[in-house]
């Protein structure tokens, strides 16, 4: 995984657990502290100018404790990642409303640390690719419509109504996102050079799928799952497919 920076800000009233907490913190070189407060209402002062990726925050402060704080930030749409620290489990539950990275009992240790950072960093890691998708998608430019031949005459599609495409015997099966399918007598191969489409991904020797309605890849029992017009659908993925569909570079691992 790539190393990510990561700016964090400690505010906890106990000025000795900030500073345990910094010591910690500095085993780690892609953590960079930018500010510390032993006031909640100041840090969540801190949080407004900096805006860090992490925010390691007491629950028991005297000013303001810190599940209000966090609600602050949520009010605020603050993208700020939370991980609660606290010597009192039983606030563990109150602390699950404001969704959490996750949750520190003290005293914790430099492996609890870790296991923090690690879970930042593949969140992070998640919504990198998911805006990579994202810009992906939205760069593509819907082609005009084709004409294909079934056995009633033409069918006239967008490729943002196909859903996948099967190869059959003497034609291709065309799964549109209404639900209906189409067979036409054009062979597969053929079918995605007319369509000359990126959305249009193929995922087996006979199978491609319009990446729009991809919800993930499941590695070990080697499927797609598709979902459309209020139906979630499975199709294989091969090995081969895989391994090119990771080498976009552009999609989260699944």
């Amino acid at each position: 995984m790539e190393t990510i920076d990561i700016t964090a800000i400690i505010i906890d009233d106990d000025s000795e657990a900030i500073y345990l907490l910094e010591m910690y913190l500095r085993q780690f070189p892609e953590i960079r502290i930018i500010g510390k407060s032993t006031k909640a209402i100041q840090g969540l002062s801190l949080i407004n100018k900096k805006f860090p990726d992490l925010v390691f925050l007491d629950i028991d402060m005297p000013d303001m404790t810190g599940l209000q704080v966090a609600e602050s930030m949520k009010n605020k749409n603050f993208h700020s990642e939370i991980v609660f620290t606290t010597a009192y489990q039983q606030y563990a539950y109150k602390a699950l409303s404001v969704e959490p990275l996750d949750f520190l009992t003290k005293p914790f240790c430099q492996e609890d640390l870790k296991n923090v950072i690690n879970k930042y960093q593949a969140r992070a890691e998640k919504q990198k690719h998911e805006i990579k998708l994202e810009s992906f998608i939205q760069s593509q430019s819907s082609p005009p419509p084709i004409s294909v031949p079934t056995i009633h005459g033409y069918l006239f599609i967008d490729t943002k109504d196909i859903v996948y495409l099967k190869a059959k015997i003497n034609g291709t099966e065309i799964h549109l996102q209404d639900g209906t399918v189409e067979t036409v007598s054009k062979r597969i191969n053929r079918l995605i050079t007319m369509l000359n489409s990126t959305l249009i991904f193929q995922i087996n020797r006979g199978t491609y799928v319009n990446l729009n309605y991809l919800v993930r890849i499941e590695k070990k029992k080697a499927i797609c799952i598709i979902r459309f017009n209020n139906t979630i659908h499975e199709e294989p993925i091969s090995k081969s497919n895989f391994n090119n569909f990771k080498k976009l570079n552009i999609f989260p691992a699944f």
